[in-house]
């Protein structure tokens, strides 16, 4: 089984917003009110959820190697203590759906958030303590932002696991977010958009990735996966 933990990005938000859009004639306008803190994910309709758990990379993944997955937690959203916490309490958040057992955890896919989300720990001691409660479980990790990738490429190279779009690997996936509210949007001019707010002509306050990016997303691990033979 793969382990998944992260934030909202792991969990697939926004992907419901691509299926009511394209699919039941939502209006972005519809959308944008429903935008977290606003409203919460989870409480979309059932199709537009199982659109989200279908598309979104964690699923992709687990399909390529046609394995069982978890998330290690229910609900969207998280923060680097959030993931440490998943990590460390294990033996009650992940059960096998069977048989009510442990399922043995072959492999983790870490995706570390935004550090500045967790007050008065600094960022390396936030990645430190992750890879702590990891223990001797084999990982990867990816990273939102550019300083936990690069401290990642410092102290734990054959784990980092870059993103790989159109031939070309960045160090964090913060580089291919096509929103101004990001650090980087160089993409803006990329007709094949990654994120909801690209792929709806910046009109959707969603920075997250449509279906389009968890299948970079997910290309880019299992390409790490299997380039290293870590499954």
């Amino acid at each position: 089984m793969i382990l998944f933990v992260g934030c909202s990005f792991t969990w697939g938000a926004g992907l419901q917003f691509e299926y009511l859009i394209d699919n039941e004639e939502w209006t972005i306008e519809q959308c944008n009110k429903l935008i977290p803190p606003k409203s919460f994910m989870e409480h979309l309709n059932y199709k537009s959820d199982m659109f989200r758990k279908k598309n979104h990379y964690p699923n992709l993944v687990a399909k390529h190697f046609d394995c069982h997955y978890s998330l290690g937690k229910v609900g969207n959203g998280g923060d680097n203590m959030n993931i440490k916490f998943c990590l460390d309490n294990l033996n009650q958040l992940v059960v096998h759906e069977t048989k009510k057992q442990i399922n043995p955890i072959e492999l983790v896919v870490v995706q570390f958030t935004e550090w500045t989300r967790v007050g008065h720990i600094d960022m390396e001691a936030q990645v430190d303590r992750i890879i702590e409660s990891l223990g001797t479980t084999k990982w990867i990790g990816l990273s939102w932002r550019d300083d936990i990738s690069q401290y990642l490429k410092k102290i734990k190279p054959y784990n980092f696991c870059p993103i790989e779009y159109k031939g070309i690997q960045y160090d964090n996936f913060g580089e291919l977010i096509d929103s101004p509210q990001d650090c980087c949007n160089q993409y803006w001019s990329v007709e094949e958009k990654l994120t909801l707010y690209g792929k709806y002509n910046a009109k959707l306050n969603d920075e997250h990735f449509c279906k389009k990016g968890h299948e970079v997303m997910a290309k880019s691990i299992i390409k790490k996966i299997e380039e290293n033979n870590i499954f």
